[in-house]
Order: structure tokens, then sequence, then C-alpha cells
């Protein structure tokens, strides 16, 4: 058992520190006779981060904002070690992501809503007790915090039901509580409440709040729901063509923009307007706030 995956990490210690990250793809081109491609191939580039630099405090939660293909997806699979950086520096937990370590992955936990770590032809219990096994946690301590986090989302009939039956929005509730249940101190969240009913992403905001303020779990949240944001961040950063405009606290930006935390229609205009200022297209407007996704880079796109 690991240890550090039982106990609560001292409020304001830096968890996630990300300095100076860059990420470059490199495409094949398909020109020319086949001979040329294989033997003199050229390669376009596409720059998804350009100095990226954040800090996530442990019982801070940053709402990563921007438009699709703004890279936020790419800084998460960074963050996850699923990528690595083209430049600058990540650390987690003072752990580099891209090592893969067994201290770092035991101590991570991350939840991208469109897709599932769930075993989609066995009942979602079985899925818990594969994860209660690989992060060696104790059956009491792992059944305790299952059922408190089943009950806050009200998906205690689910888990005998095979995942494959499931909605979507009962699909993402069990990935937020198998991903809180061996106890993380980094929570990564990619559109936890895509495709969930109003009740529910009000659950499921108590939910992520209760880890954020009564475990101190440092969290990274990126969605186009407003109401997540100001629900749930203290921070936000606002990224845009793999760049990172502003970074303050969610009561600072508020006051910036002259904006109350309730009044979610206004903050989703305002925060329009700064990315149109700095070039937002029409049609990453209409994406907006749209929870509908379409990958440019396939698996590594945001």
């Amino acid at each position: 058992m690991n240890p550090n995956t039982l106990h609560e990490p001292d409020r304001g210690t830096v968890a996630v520190d990300v300095v100076g990250v860059s990420r470059i793809y490199r495409t094949r081109r398909h020109e020319g006779p086949l001979w040329q491609q294989l033997l003199r191939p050229t390669f376009d580039t596409y720059t998804a981060l350009d100095s990226v630099s954040f800090k996530i405090h442990a019982g801070d939660c940053l709402g990563l904002v921007g438009p699709n293909g703004a890279g936020k997806s790419t800084m998460i699979k960074l963050l996850t070690g699923l990528l690595k950086p083209s430049c600058g520096r990540i650390s987690v937990l003072g752990h580099e992501p891209g090592r893969l370590s067994s201290q770092f992955l035991t101590q991570i936990a991350a939840v991208f809503g469109h897709k599932t770590s769930l075993w989609w032809d066995l009942p979602v219990r079985h899925s818990f007790d594969a994860i209660r096994r690989i992060y060696r946690v104790p059956v009491e301590t792992f059944s305790e915090d299952v059922a408190l986090f089943a009950g806050m989302l009200h998906i205690d009939k689910l888990m005998d039901r095979t995942v494959r039956q499931l909605s979507l929005g009962e699909r993402v509730k069990c990935e937020v509580v198998m991903a809180l249940a061996h106890r993380p101190r980094v929570l990564l969240l990619d559109e936890p409440t895509i495709g969930v009913d109003m009740e529910s992403k009000q659950h499921l905001r108590a939910l992520i709040n209760h880890a954020v303020e009564e475990r101190q779990v440092a969290t990274l949240l990126t969605t186009h729901d407003v109401t997540d944001l100001t629900a749930c961040c203290t921070h936000l950063a606002l990224i845009q063509g793999g760049k990172v405009l502003e970074t303050q606290t969610m009561d600072g930006l508020l006051r910036q923009l002259g904006v109350s935390r309730d009044n979610g229609g206004q903050l989703e205009s305002r925060l329009i307007e700064i990315f149109r200022a700095r070039g937002m297209t029409t049609d990453e407007e209409r994406t907006f706030c749209s929870t509908d996704r379409t990958d440019s880079m396939g698996d590594d796109g945001d």
C-alpha cells in the first residue's frame, strides 16, 4: 500500500508546477512520388501548446478555459504522462510525469468525460474492485469512500449493471467516483459534466468541491460549462491558440470583469469578448460553450 494515498497534503503546497511547456506535433506530408515520401519525407509542424506556465496548489481547483483546439486536453495528457513536452518542465508532486513512476501514478487520477476507463462488458462493481487491488487500498477504507461518493452522486443502484447499459451521464458519474476512490492528491478532469443532466451536474460539483476543500486535492478542470467554473474553481487560466493569456483567482477575475459569481451568462459573454479580442474565430466562438468536440489532432488534439 502506498501511504501517500491515505493522508491529506498540507493546503498551499505546490502540487502541479508547469514551466514554459510547449508541445509541437509533426505530421508527415503525403505529396510527391511514393519513393520521395519514403526516402525524403517532409513534415508540417503544429504547435498545440506554446510556453505555458501555471501552478496548482493543494486545496485549489484551476479551471483551464478556452475554445476548442486551445490545447486543454493536450495539457492534461502531458500532466498524466501520456505525452511528453517538446520543451519546458512539468512537476507533479515532485515527479516528472513522462517517467510514469509508480510513486507518481498512485497519486494522480484523471477523468476524460468522452472516454471510459471502466470495463465495458462487466458490472461497474468489477472495475471498482480492480482499482482497489491495483492501488492496494484497504478494503474498509475503499468501501467507506465509495459509499460516501456513490451516495453523493446517487449511483448506488448502478454498481451491478454492466457499463454498456449505462447512459453517458451515468458512466461519467461512475468514472469520477472511481477516480477518487484511491485518494489521489492530484485530480485531472477533462469535461467531467459532459452528457450529465442538470441535477447530476450539481451533485458532481458538490463532490469536486468536497475533494478540493475537505481532502485538499489539487484539481485541474476543463469545461465548456461556465457554471462548473463558478461553482468549483478557485483559479482560472485562459488559454487560446496554445498560449495562456491570463491566470487569476476566480474572485479576482470576476472583479476585473465586473461580473457576479451567480451570473454565468454574463461571465460567458465576457470570456467570449476576451477571446475574440485575441483573435478567436467565428467557428471557435460557436464551439466555446459546446460539449461536443472533434479532436483536430486525433487522440493528441484538444
